[in-house]
């Protein structure tokens, strides 16, 4: 399957919520929150356990499409902040096992907001998690702070997730559309590309894309990034990914978003 590169070395894997980064043959995802459910139906809200199954569906297709020999999770693969849910648990082991066992690929997890007690599992399959990976070019973060900034070679590019970006489209008759979506931007700070992943939790819709920083949560964003310079490319069910153009160009069809 032919990929679309949407920054340097960086292609989105067919119709998936999911990059291949050629020079390293790893396989990046973000925002998995397994556990969602748990932590839902502990508030009172009893969804189905999907999570999991959806995890496992896209991972396993991204492998299977590029023949990756490396998966880097740009954090917040679980989903509650406070404890290790026995869900989370048993996700988790479930999604390593996969991974380091069947598969018998690198797993790496770049650590986010919501992965606190996750190396209590992820200790057990040998998967490495770290606060930021950079190798080759290559920077990984969740995207919760900014980057540290003291790295051994120039980055090229930086992924990350936390954002769950969705475009929320506007036609004239008042109707609205909201489709996850990978944005891709200058970042000044670094003299690098930007990519910011759409989370792969089905119920994680995410923050709607606009031109107001306040409406986003990683400041990265809020604060580093020209927004009028966003490039979305959005995933459509059916019809793989579509590429618009700039924000600045698209502020007549953004649909307004409360706050």
């Amino acid at each position: 399957m032919a990929l679309l590169e949407i920054a340097p070395g960086v292609e989105v894997v067919g119709d998936l919520p999911a990059v291949y980064v050629r020079r390293l043959n790893a396989l990046v995802v973000a925002d998995l929150h397994l556990g969602f459910e748990e932590e839902a139906a502990r508030q009172g809200y009893f969804i189905p356990r999907v999570q999991l199954l959806r995890s496992l569906d896209v991972v396993r297709r991204g492998l299977n499409e590029t023949g990756a020999e490396w998966v880097i999770f740009a954090g917040d693969v679980k989903h509650s902040f406070s404890r290790l849910l026995p869900s989370e648990r048993e996700e988790l082991s479930r999604l390593f096992q996969f991974l380091r066992e069947e598969r018998r690929v690198r797993v790496t997890v770049v650590r986010g907001n919501h992965d606190n007690y996750l190396p209590i599992v992820a200790e057990r399959y040998g998967v490495e998690v770290v606060k930021e990976l950079y190798q080759d070019g290559i920077l990984v973060v969740h995207g919760h702070r900014k980057p540290e900034g003291d790295y051994p070679g120039r980055v090229e590019v930086v992924i990350m997730g936390h954002e769950h970006p969705s475009l929320r489209l506007r036609d004239r008759l008042g109707f609205i559309a909201k489709l996850p979506a990978f944005l891709v931007a200058p970042y000044p700070r670094l003299q690098a590309a930007l990519v910011v992943l759409p989370a792969v939790g089905q119920y994680q819709t995410g923050t709607s894309v606009t031109l107001s920083p306040d409406t986003y949560l990683s400041p990265i964003l809020r604060e580093e990034v020209d927004l009028r310079k966003v490039k979305p490319y959005v995933l459509a069910e059916e019809l793989g990914v579509l590429e618009f153009p700039e924000l600045e160009l698209l502020e007549d069809l953004l649909a307004e978003v409360k706050l």
